[in-house]
């Protein structure tokens, strides 16, 4: 397995910016009387990890819960999730190398490289024990996370991804998306230039993540998962159907199934606060 293109930035020598934690962490609550108002305040900044950068954006307090965006769009598409999320988490968003605004890779790269790279970043940021959130394709690399590096997380969020029960090719994947796209009207419109910066920057791992997407099957990684894991899933899911989350349910002995009744593959930047409870109850549980 190979490293996230070198030492994390922690082990350099060179500067980690040291987020502001607080010692005392108000507990996370689902009940939405207990909700406080978002941060408006959002940071954003480049941390070196090895050889590459990752674009890291916070907000919040609280516990901490890292989203990874789906990797063939970026951080921003999400923007209604996480202030959702941050008015009961502390929050931060990764991009990673080879999508959205992180650095541009030399040559595409694994699922478990991505995985490699999560857990360094984490140690650069100095997070441990974190809620790790992946959607779709992000999905894949989160649930890789969780197999290879269990002793980074606390909890895993698997929202509507992809890795088991593949649909087989790159069509058959792209016309389960577009026939999405025509019930996701908010995240078409916020993924498209997403979507297209990617294509002109990181096109060669654009193209090699969508036939990981298409054809990667993690049944065995899924299957070695010790972490208490929330299958957080859409009913109406064209692209990746709800068949596979009772698939990966079975295969993780720890998990926990929500199914938004109303909500196709992206439903969570389409209903941002129905996936914020469910995260949020979730964490709750975990203490």
């Amino acid at each position: 397995m190979e490293p996230c293109a070198g030492r994390p930035l922690g082990a350099t020598g060179v500067s980690v910016p040291r987020w502001d934690r607080r010692e005392k962490s108000p507990r996370i609550s689902a009940d939405p009387a207990a909700r406080r108002p978002a941060r408006e305040e959002t940071r954003g900044r480049e941390i070196r990890v090895g050889d590459e950068v990752v674009y890291v954006t916070e907000t919040g307090t609280g516990t901490p819960a890292v989203l990874l965006p789906s990797m063939l769009i970026s951080g921003m598409t999400y923007r209604s999730t996480v202030d959702a999320m941050a008015r009961r988490a502390r929050v931060l968003v990764v991009e990673l190398p080879g999508s959205g605004r992180g650095s541009r890779l030399r040559a595409p790269w694994t699922l478990e490289r991505y995985a490699r790279c999560v857990a360094d970043t984490l140690q650069a940021l100095q997070l441990e024990r974190v809620t790790l959130i992946g959607h779709s394709l992000s999905g894949a690399a989160a649930l890789v996370t969780g197999a290879l590096y269990p002793e980074r997380l606390s909890g895993l969020v698997l929202a509507d991804s992809v890795g088991v029960n593949p649909p087989g090719s790159v069509l058959a994947l792209t016309l389960g998306r577009a026939a999405d796209a025509l019930f996701e009207p908010r995240f078409s419109v916020r993924a498209a230039p997403a979507l297209l910066l990617n294509l002109l920057r990181h096109t060669r791992s654009v193209l090699s993540l969508l036939r990981i997407a298409a054809t990667a099957d993690l049944s065995a990684y899924a299957a070695r998962v010790r972490v208490r894991t929330l299958l957080a899933w859409g009913a109406r899911d064209l692209t990746v159907p709800l068949g596979s989350a009772l698939a990966i349910q079975r295969l993780i002995p720890d998990s926990t199934l929500v199914v938004s009744a109303k909500g196709s593959h992206d439903w969570i930047v389409e209903r941002p606060a129905e996936f914020a409870d469910a995260v949020a109850r979730f964490m709750a549980r975990g203490g």
